[in-house]
């Protein structure tokens, strides 16, 4: 099985998949149908990526039977769609059924298994299940490791992820080494994946900016920015994170002035791509407001 997909960081946790299992007038079908909720996601249009999932799921089903590979990426596609919108309940629930007819159908040390479990974590480490996270992560790398000589890219991106983790654990030297060997097989590899690529230097400025070592951090989250900026643009939701979370680093620098211009920069991308009821706004709305009374 070949997979192709789309990953996004763990803040937008998102998981495209393709799985060609033949070369048949249905399979291509639903795979041109995929590939349209994929440039959705690439473009930050996550309402739209969802009604697309909704068909691609159902088109699998109609196509192939609800035990078919092509009908499981569906399923994870439509959870990581639901996840991008705050949607995490919903989105946990599908998780949790296209585990099930993975196991059933395939098995527990097969890849397409192994990728719902560490989906299901990063939604589980997203709202602070951080123990079920980790025994998730546990379960999955090993069969992510395991498939083929070349690290794949969701072996890479569970490592990441891992290392988001630790750093929430409180295990910040552990977390470092998970981010930066994510980076460096990121980096060595012939195409670059920018996507997870800046996302891994977001997670490591973060890291960075919890463990005081402020100028790495400002000079990752500018990097990111400059990734973000030409591979997808001002206005995505992506690069309205990096903007927040340097904000959030100016702020604690007492730096003011620039924090709140990152805030309401990135306020202004999320209001318009996400809405006001999306976590995401409503985290960068309150730390604006917390900022106005500390000024």
């Amino acid at each position: 099985m070949n997979l192709i997909y789309l990953q996004k960081g763990l803040t937008y946790g998102a998981i495209l998949c393709f799985l060609l299992c033949n070369s048949s007038v249905s399979a291509q079908n639903w795979q041109v149908s995929n590939e349209e909720v994929l440039t959705e996601i690439r473009n930050g249009e996550y309402k739209l990526a969802l009604e697309k999932a909704k068909y691609s799921r159902d088109l699998a089903e109609k196509q192939f039977g609800n035990a078919h590979a092509n009908y499981i990426c569906s399923l994870h596609n439509l959870a990581s769609a639901r996840f991008m919108l705050g949607q995490t309940e919903e989105a946990r629930s599908i998780y949790l059924q296209s585990i099930k007819i993975a196991a059933a159908k395939y098995g527990q040390q097969d890849e397409i298994f192994a990728i719902g479990l560490y989906r299901l974590a990063d939604l589980q480490q997203s709202i602070g299940n951080l123990k079920k996270a980790e025994t998730l992560y546990q379960q999955a790398l090993p069969v992510l490791e395991n498939k083929g000589s070349v690290a794949s890219e969701h072996y890479v991106t569970c490592l990441k992820n891992i290392g988001t983790l630790q750093q929430k654990m409180g295990n910040n030297l552990a977390a470092e080494e998970s981010l930066v060997n994510a980076i460096k097989i990121y980096e060595s590899k012939e195409q670059l994946n920018v996507d997870e690529y800046s996302a891994s230097l977001h997670d490591l400025a973060n890291l960075y900016t919890n463990t005081w070592r402020y100028d790495e951090a400002e000079t990752l989250y500018k990097r990111v920015m400059v990734l973000r900026s030409e591979e997808f643009g001002m206005l995505h939701p992506d690069y309205a994170e990096v903007l927040h979370d340097l904000g959030s680093l100016y702020e604690i620098q007492k730096k003011y002035d620039e924090a709140e211009k990152m805030y309401r920069e990135a306020l202004k991308i999320k209001e318009t791509k996400l809405g006001r009821t999306h976590p995401s706004y409503i985290r960068n709305m309150e730390d604006l407001t917390q900022l106005s009374q500390v000024k």
